[in-house]
């Protein structure tokens, strides 16, 4: 929905029109959404358009903090028939007691704070911030309240009936308004603020008195050299006399400095309302009285060594327990640049999650094993964009074009977003790669990076569903998922490339957990790039849940409107980024999670697979129920693979879920089955996936955390050799190990009846770049830029022969978007 009743909260009086051209009980889904407690009542004239086309019929509800409907009829024969929404007006008006106008903020005064209430009849005590209190509170007439509605100033007019002054701690005031007389009625008005107009002041003030209002926003000039310093921001009174506080114009390395400046008249002798301006002549030193010493003061400094020191001690007594004391030896050698560099990492690492890792990855030598019955995936739908051409939004009888029309709709109404999982470097892509795959550009025609190409799709998802509904314009959130190894690159070359054509504010940057890499061979020491510095990981895509969760991006989703949220890796030169069919299919089968997979090509394919796997009532009840994790220090038991209690979101266990078994995991029963030529397990994971965004809010639960699993890689590190000193280490075998989550673990969550498995065609949407470019190598950049080109060839070829363009922008569009151009 392009707007809703909310934004109407500023207003006393005002009409709003919702044109919407789209099918029944989606177009209000905003509206009914929106808080709406705030209004008295709200007049809602609904316009239907019926099926038949036959005729038009109208109906008017009121309603205040109730859920909005679509509209029914029922013919002679009792058959219901649903109308959609082609136009809604909405009026909104809020208690006639309290009336409003369109009112400027700067044309009044404050003159004091609602405090509370008191009592029960309605009285409220008020703060005074003038200097006339008695005309103010206990003169009766007109006044003003302001509070704030949607982030914006919203005044009222209200009657003072009487007021009287209570003397305590502090002095306040005890006025009555004109219908408040209750608690109820007062509770509103706490917090808000008592108002004048501007013109009802006093004319004529004493020699040397100004308004404070008037000086707020004055600029400070020095009176001899007449140079502008700063501007009033504040003015306090201490007691003695008041006090200015000056904003510098200048910043101070670097920061924003504000200042005190007492208001006397040696000090400022001039104040020139006219011009905006005062002048001061201030003794020596006084404006440097306030400004900030370089570097922290002698009580700051001890604060933060007595911090470090506790840290430290915390730090040491955990690596003791998980027997990792040797990284400590950078933190009593080197420089003191490097020390401190060590302990900021240290500071940095989740030990907890790192201990948790340990213990329930299983080795990577060991074989997983798999409980349960596996079975291949029951027949999974088919994404047929072959007759595209003929696509209409009243195309029902094609399930690809339904599924398209209705994605478009959910991008229209801001219900999608997509996160990009980039937190691997391309250091396996060859020596002139560059640090972030992202980044890495294929010699198309135009050049473009990976980035660049996935950002393109997404604006023409956007311009495709403003042209399906004009009144849209939907800024569909891309969340780029970075590691420590990747962030800072990967902002700057956003920032660099301007986005490529994205509004700032749409790019959402989360950064993922990294944690140690060990050494597989020696007792899962911690492995050290040098000294002062440990060798570390990302978290794996499966990592993405815990980062949304820990930067809030979850909740953001959620607040924004958004239901789905499609994942895909940087990696795929094909991805349709914000692929409306993946969405309206996903909602068609009102699924918390949507998976693409394409078929295998054989069965030496390296490519994980998705099964169905049955839970047995010993996997039910599996001995990792309610799992706790044990202190290294006091057991050194591990746990090997991550079958945990088959349970959904709901906390209820589940007949079935789908998983997907790595190439390396899988029998060779399993990968080689056939059922005549074809291969029983056939469904390649592709990690294009799809989560509702209620899904991902589940997902936070500590129960539901995912297991971890080991990668077993050549990880370059330093060690002290025999003689004591520290020697760079190349392995030429794998001799380190990765502990990682993968995306898809996710899945055991949500029973087999809430996942959406749809099959597209892999010369479309998969081109995977995973090796160095090299004779008979595949998955390169250089197989990935033959198939994007082989790609786009098609789409001249479909063009020349359809011919069916011609002035359709909206058809030459969707070829774009299908064929990557």
């Amino acid at each position: 929905m392009i707007a809703s009743i909310a934004s109407l909260g500023a207003a006393h009086c005002c009409s709003l029109t919702l044109k919407q051209l789209v099918p029944s009980h989606s177009h209000l889904s905003r509206v009914r959404g929106s808080r709406t407690s705030f209004l008295q009542s709200v007049d809602i004239q609904q316009a239907f358009k019926w099926p038949d086309d036959s005729q038009k019929s109208a109906a008017a509800i009121r309603c205040g903090d109730v859920q909005l409907t679509d509209a029914v009829r029922i013919h002679s024969e009792g058959k219901r028939e649903y109308g959609r929404v082609v136009a809604v007006d909405c009026r909104a008006s809020r208690s006639p007691s309290a009336a409003e106008s369109s009112v400027n903020v700067d044309d009044f005064v404050e003159i004091g704070i609602v405090a509370e209430t008191h009592g029960v009849y309605g009285e409220l005590r008020i703060r005074s911030s003038t200097d006339f209190p008695e005309e103010r509170f206990e003169t009766p007439g007109t006044r003003w309240i302001k509070k704030m509605r949607m982030g914006k100033p919203s005044i009222t007019e209200v009657e003072l009936i009487e007021g009287r002054e209570t003397i305590g701690k502090q002095t306040s005031w005890l006025v009555r308004l004109k219908g408040v007389d209750t608690l109820e009625k007062a509770s509103e008005f706490q917090g808000a603020t008592m108002l004048i107009r501007a013109d009802e002041r006093p004319v004529s003030l004493e020699e040397d008195e100004d308004y404070i209002p008037d000086l707020l926003g004055m600029d400070v000039v020095i009176q001899e050299t007449k140079e502008t310093i700063g501007t009033i921001v504040d003015v306090h009174n201490s007691g003695a006399s008041d006090l200015l506080r000056v904003q510098l114009t200048k910043p101070i390395r670097g920061k924003d400095v504000r200042i005190w400046i007492p208001f006397v008249k040696e000090i400022v002798p001039v104040v020139d309302i006219s011009s905006n301006r005062v002048e001061i002549s201030p003794p020596d030193g006084l404006l440097d009285l306030n400004v900030p010493k370089e570097g922290p003061s002698r009580k700051e400094s001890l604060k933060m060594e007595r911090k470090r020191k506790a840290i430290l001690s915390a730090i040491r007594k955990r690596l003791r327990a998980l027997g990792q004391t040797h990284v400590l030896e950078g933190l009593s050698i080197g420089e003191e640049s490097q020390r401190q560099s060590l302990m900021d990492q240290l500071m940095s690492i989740d030990f907890g999650l790192f201990q948790q890792a340990l213990l329930n990855a299983p080795s990577p030598l060991s074989t997983n094993s798999i409980t349960g019955e596996l079975q291949p995936p029951p027949t999974v739908p088919q994404a047929n964009w072959a007759d595209f051409e003929t696509w209409s939004p009243t195309s029902k009888d094609n399930d690809t074009a339904r599924w398209w029309y209705k994605g478009l709709q959910l991008v229209a109404d801001g219900e999608v977003a997509v996160i990009v999982l980039a937190g691997g470097q391309a250091t396996r892509l060859g020596p002139d790669s560059p640090p972030v795959k992202g980044m890495l550009e294929l010699d198309l025609p135009e050049r473009k990076s990976l980035f660049e190409i996935q950002a393109d799709r997404l604006l023409l998802v956007q311009e495709l569903a403003a042209q399906v509904y004009p009144e849209a314009a939907p800024q569909i959130p891309w969340i780029v998922l970075t590691s420590d190894a990747t962030d800072v690159s990967t902002r700057s070359f956003f920032e660099k490339k301007e986005y490529f054509g994205l509004k700032e504010s749409q790019v959402w940057f989360v950064k993922q957990d990294s944690l140690p890499c060990v050494d597989y061979k020696e007792g899962n020491a911690i492995l050290l790039e040098s000294p002062w510095k440990l060798a570390v990981a990302p978290t794996g895509n499966g990592g993405l849940f815990s980062a949304l969760h820990a930067q809030n991006i979850t909740d953001r989703l959620s607040e924004e409107g958004v239901q789905y949220v499609q994942v895909y890796s940087v990696d795929n030169a094909l991805v349709r980024v914000g692929d409306p069919v993946f969405f309206g299919y996903a909602h068609e089968q009102k699924a918390d999670v949507g998976v693409k997979v394409v078929k295998r090509t054989s069965s030496d394919e390296a490519v994980g697979v998705v099964c169905l796997q049955k839970n047995n009532e010993q996997n039910l009840h599996s001995e990792h129920e309610g799992t706790q994790i044990e202190d290294i220090s006091e057991s050194d038991e591990t746990e090997e693979g991550d079958e945990r209690l088959a349970i959904n979101i709901h906390g209820n266990s589940i007949s079935s879920h789908y998983r997907v078994l790595e190439y390396n995991e899988m029998p060779d029963a399993l990968r080689t089955a056939k059922e005549g030529d074809d291969l029983v397990y056939q469904a390649a994971h592709i990690c294009v996936n799809l989560f509702s965004v209620d899904y991902l809010k589940t997902l936070a639960d500590k129960k539901l955390e995912l297991g971890f699993h080991s990668a077993l890689k050549r990880i370059r590190c330093m060690k002290k050799d025999e003689s004591g000193e520290w020697t760079t280490y190349t392995p030429d075998q794998p001799n380190g190990v990765k502990l990682e989550r993968f995306i898809f673990d996710a899945f055991k969550y949500c029973d087999s009846e809430e996942v959406a498995l749809l099959e597209v065609n892999r010369n479309e949407e998969f081109a995977p770049i995973k090796n160095a470019v090299g004779p008979g190598i595949a998955d390169t950049a250089e197989t990935a830029l033959d198939m994007t080109l082989a790609l786009r060839n098609r789409s001249m070829s479909t063009a020349a022969e359809s011919d069916q363009d011609g002035d359709n922008h909206n058809l030459s569009l969707l070829r774009a978007y299908i064929f990557g151009k």
